[in-house]
Order: C-alpha cells, then structure tokens, then sequence
C-alpha cells in the first residue's frame, strides 16, 4: 500500500485532535445551534437570478441504519399523490431564474422512474434554465437501460451510493450488497454516456475495520469514477447505528485514502472529495454559501433573510392539495451565515482572507497561519485534520427540524396540526 508523499500515515487511533480544532468545533455547534425554526406560514420565496434547485424524494424500499435523512417506505399510492403535488409546488412557486445545479437527492430517487422524473425536469425547465442536472442513486436499482435514458432526458452527473463493497458492513446496514464488478460495469457504461460519477464511500460503519475500507478503496480506484467521495460516519439525530471508529481513526483512514488516490490520478478537490479532472459534484458544498429553493418533503430552501423547510409527506401532501404553504421557518441567523462562509472554505482547503469576513474571522485565520495549519493561504497536513473535524462538526450540528424537536419553538403545535392532517 503506497502513502501519502507529503506526510507519512499516522498510526490508527494515535493522533490527537488540538485544543485549536476543539475549541472551533464547540464554537460551530454552538453558533448553529442557537437557530430555532417554529412552523407558519412560509414567506414569499424571493431569490435572484442564479440559484441552485434541490429535489427530494423521500421514497426508499428498505431504511439504511447510517443515514439521517428525512425517508419514508415506499408506497404506490403515496408516490402518485407526491408526483402530483411536487409538480404544483414547482408550478406555483412563481420562482424563475439561472439552476447553476439541479439535484435529485433523498431518500432513493431512483424509485421513481424515468417517466416521472423526466416529469418533474419538463416542469423545472418550465421556470429555470438548468446547468448541471444530478442525481443520487442507488446501485442495487439500477440498469444500463435506466442510465441511459436518464442522459437522454438531460442528466449530467450522477452519484452512486455505494458506501462499502464488504457484504459484511454493508448487511449490517440493511442495504443489498452492491458487487464491486457490478459497480464497475456501471460506471463504464455511464462514462461511455458521458455522464460524470460520484461514488460515495464510507467510513465509520459498523462491522467495518481498517482493513476493509482501505480495499475498498484499492478496489474502487480499478473502477475509476470521475469522482470519489469519502464520507465520515455522521453522528445526527435519527441515525439508528454507533460508529465503529472514533472521529480521529475516521480522519487517519480517509487521509490512508487520500494517498492511495492520488497515486491512482485523483487530485484532492475538497476534505473529503476526490477527482479525476476540474469537475466537482457536490452540491451540499454549494447549500453552505449559496442561495438555493427546495422542492419536496423535507426539503431546504434558503433566500434573503429566511431559512424554510418544508414538512414531512404527510402534511407537505395535505399543504399541496389544500393550497396551504405551512413550514419550518427561521431567520437567517449573521453569525451562523458567517461561519457557513468559513466553513465552505475550509472545506475548500483554503484560508484565503476575504473582506466580507467580519474581524474575528479573520483575526482567526491570522491565527490558524500562526499555528501552523495553513501557509500561503493554503492547509497544511496539519490543517486537514482541523478541516475534517471541523466540517463534520458543522454538518452534525445543523438544526433538522423534523429530526430535532429542540429546534422548533412550537413543536407542540405542529404535532397537533400533524395529528389533524393525518
């Protein structure tokens, strides 16, 4: 096993986490935590001309123990009634503009068909004009025959959840076993279709060991995907499982990782994302800073001064078919917008002053150069670790307001609205 030319693997579980990376950590938390939504009447969505568009579709055929979104089991009739709203909600929404991107996230969108997801682009093309249009899928429901005709509806990029090729981990999870070959044959035929892949790995499961996720690795870079994305295992409300390995083992592991793909020809392109060219799909990336609208259940929208979310199936349904527009609401919180704005460049995997920062950033950033973890605006090794932790305590620290009820000031009432949409 090669490592990394600029700095050797450190022994697993030997490393520790400075009172720099901690102490920032706790300043995160605390400052997201501190946003509370309460469920009205949403605002007017008011957004510029260049905006991302986020789908979801909550719809899986078995729960996966690892994932903290928001999902529901599928069902035929609750498909159709969510096709048939997701399309108003579109219609009504009276937003118009530049998609930098459109994804497709979830849930499973791939238990949708080509049909009614070629649907839903037909009416979002209606009001933007797309650039990259993705989609998250899931390995074990795909064909060569659905991959195809998802590029011939305009798909560009999409993502394979694959998580880990061991039958062990993966089991222990309860997701199908997606073969390693099986992987490999699909990402031939999605590169001869000219659609850019993601594949998403984890690290953290449980049942998996050290071992383990390094072949996984070795194995995916024979596959060789436009990109390779390294998820830490996610410590979030509603997350069913126990991490099999400390937050410090995850890093060591994904930086083991990181020297095998760059051998391989992937260059780093974010803490945890690697790939093959200038491209990068990663829209969570762009929901840090950015603007962006969210169609469906449980889905983000943030613009101007407000953060909404929408409710789950049951009343996003009822909301839909009785022209209501009820949501999680809250106000975009300066401080917390602030260090989302860090947070991006950190995970970008620089520290490049910039004027719209207030002074404690950057007097903050005067000292992460001081210290050693960044140098001609740029994380050193010793930065990466502070990026990990730092950007994972940021992505578990994110007020979900279906998940967390201590994030909605009025929760009792949306349990009794719940009670009467039911």
């Amino acid at each position: 096993m090669k490592e990394p030319a600029t700095e050797p693997a450190p022994q697993r579980g030997k490393g520790t986490v400075s009172m720099i990376t901690k102490r920032s950590a706790l300043m995160m938390r605390r400052s997201f935590e501190k946003q509370t939504y309460r469920f009205t009447q949403a605002p007017p969505a008011q957004f510029g001309n260049f905006l991302g568009v986020y789908l979801h579709v909550p719809f899986c055929y078995r729960m996966c123990s690892f994932c903290p979104f928001y999902k529901e089991l599928f069902s035929e009739e609750l498909k159709n009634r969510y096709l048939t709203a997701i399309l108003k909600e579109i219609d009504d929404s009276g937003i118009h503009g530049q998609a930098k991107w459109v994804y497709f996230g979830g849930g499973t969108p791939n238990t949708l068909s080509v049909k009614e997801l070629a649907g839903i682009v037909d009416h979002l093309r209606v009001k933007f004009n797309i650039g990259s249009l993705g989609i998250e899928l899931l390995p074990s429901l795909l064909t060569d025959c659905y991959l195809r005709d998802l590029r011939r509806i305009g798909f560009t990029k999409i993502s394979l959840g694959v998580e880990s090729f061991s039958g062990e981990v993966i089991g222990k999870t309860g997701r199908k076993l997606s073969a390693c070959r099986f992987i490999d044959e699909l990402v031939e035929t999605a590169a001869s279709l000219g659609l850019w892949v993601n594949v998403d790995m984890m690290v953290g499961l449980a049942n998996q060991s050290a071992e383990s996720f390094i072949d996984d690795i070795h194995e995916l870079t024979a596959t060789r995907p436009s990109q390779i994305t390294i998820y830490p295992y996610m410590v979030i409300q509603g997350v069913k499982d126990t991490p099999s390995m400390s937050d410090q083992e995850q890093f060591e592991l994904i930086e083991q990782a990181a020297g095998i793909l760059k051998q391989a020809g992937y260059a780093r392109k974010g803490v945890w994302i690697f790939a093959q060219g200038d491209d990068v799909y990663d829209s969570s990336r762009d929901e840090l800073t950015q603007d962006y609208v969210g169609f469906g259940p449980a889905a983000f929208s943030t613009c101007g001064n407000w953060k909404v979310v929408n409710p789950e199936l049951g009343i996003y349904l009822s909301n839909l078919e009785h022209n209501r527009r009820l949501a999680f609401v809250a106000p975009k919180a300066p401080a917390a917008d602030e260090w989302r704005g860090f947070a991006r460049m950190i995970y970008d995997l620089h520290t490049k002053p910039d004027h719209r920062f207030p002074f404690y950033i950057r007097v903050f950033l005067l000292l992460l150069k001081a210290t050693g973890y960044s140098r001609g605006n740029n994380l050193t090794p010793k930065g990466l670790m502070f990026a990990h932790h730092v950007t994972k305590s940021v992505v578990e620290s994110l007020p979900f307001p279906i998940q967390n009820p201590a994030a909605v000031e009025n929760y009792q009432e949306y349990l009794t609205y719940k009670q009467k949409s039911n």
